[in-house]
């Protein structure tokens, strides 16, 4: 049902040429920074103050909270507190880039629905979420998670213990001390629902475009060939949808990497708060802002890429 597009192969040479384009902006604006640095470097040593990348091999003495890899300060190197930085910010990315996707692909067809109530509410969610900073929705949720119960007023018997201290599925309690199979501290937790839910708002409303953006005949095509709504919407509404809402969700992606920098007003040590300890403790800023840089550069591009592939995919496959 889906009508080839016009010269097939024309649309992945494109995409393939703006991720191009990105990379080479990235190279310009990396090469003009690292000239930057060296300029500022020497001119550091020339007025004898320490420079260069060799503090990276020096034990950190600020230690780095709930990554995925082990870290002590005093034993591991700044360089491995970088790691733990930056696996904190991928993690809480990766986890509200699936939670949006979910929820806004429900807004954006419920806001499409029949039924009025489920219109009304999809709407007024999108209008709440979206004209509320982000920053807001994650002290809002931060403050309700300090606010649960401590880990003496809980019962410790269960499969799932939400206290102040966190939440831990399948805990173990030791005491004071408490762990589980899954455990989300409240930081985490503020800023992986602020930035979900506020996200999955703007989602929802590229969906509910994208959705009417599709032909009506197609809709009428399906429904005369006694295609059921689920099978309708899967296999030749979405598809053609997604066409549409690819280039503007993958901004929302990189909105969502980018918002995660504001785990430093909740005290969660994602990449921007380990660096910015890091500052703090050797006064090296110009090294370390150069790998911040860096970082948030190569993954914003990677994002893209990952993107554009996705989207020149979809592209190859609507015209089979």
């Amino acid at each position: 049902m889906s009508s080839p597009t016009a010269g097939g192969a024309s649309p992945a040479r494109w995409n393939w040429a703006d991720a191009l384009r990105q990379a080479l902006a990235f190279a310009a604006l990396a090469g003009l920074l690292v000239l930057m640095f060296y300029a500022t470097a020497a001119n550091l040593r020339a007025r004898g103050v320490q420079s260069g990348f060799a503090f990276l091999a020096q034990p950190a003495a600020t230690p780095v909270i709930g990554a995925p890899i082990a870290f002590e300060a005093g034993v591991h190197s700044y360089a491995r507190a970088f790691v733990a930085g930056a696996l904190n910010s991928l993690k809480l990315t990766a986890a509200a880039i699936v939670a949006a996707s979910v929820l806004g692909v429900v807004i954006g067809l419920g806001a499409r629905a029949r039924n009025a109530l489920a219109r009304l509410l999809c709407t007024g969610y999108v209008e709440l979420m979206r004209n509320v900073p982000v920053l807001l929705h994650v002290v809002f949720w931060y403050g309700l998670a300090l606010e649960l119960p401590s880990l003496r007023e809980v019962d410790p018997s269960g499969w799932l213990i939400a206290t102040n201290r966190g939440f831990f599925l399948l805990p173990q309690v030791d005491g004071l001390a408490v762990s589980g199979q899954i455990a989300v501290s409240p930081e985490f937790f503020s800023l992986f629902v602020g930035i979900s839910l506020y996200t999955a708002a703007f989602i929802g409303e590229i969906v509910r475009a994208a959705l009417g953006a599709v032909d009506r005949g197609q809709w009428e095509a399906g429904a005369a060939l006694g295609l059921s709504q689920p099978t309708l919407l899967g296999r030749v509404v979405l598809p053609q949808a997604l066409r549409v809402a690819l280039p503007p969700t993958s901004s929302e992606y990189m909105g969502i990497f980018k918002n995660s920098t504001l785990a430093v007003a909740v005290g969660y040590q994602d990449f921007m708060a380990v660096s910015e300890s890091m500052i703090s403790e050797n006064g090296q800023a110009v090294e370390v802002m150069a790998i911040v840089m860096g970082f948030y550069a190569l993954v914003s591009l990677l994002v893209s890429v990952a993107m554009h592939g996705l989207e020149r995919h979809n592209r190859r496959w609507g015209t089979q």
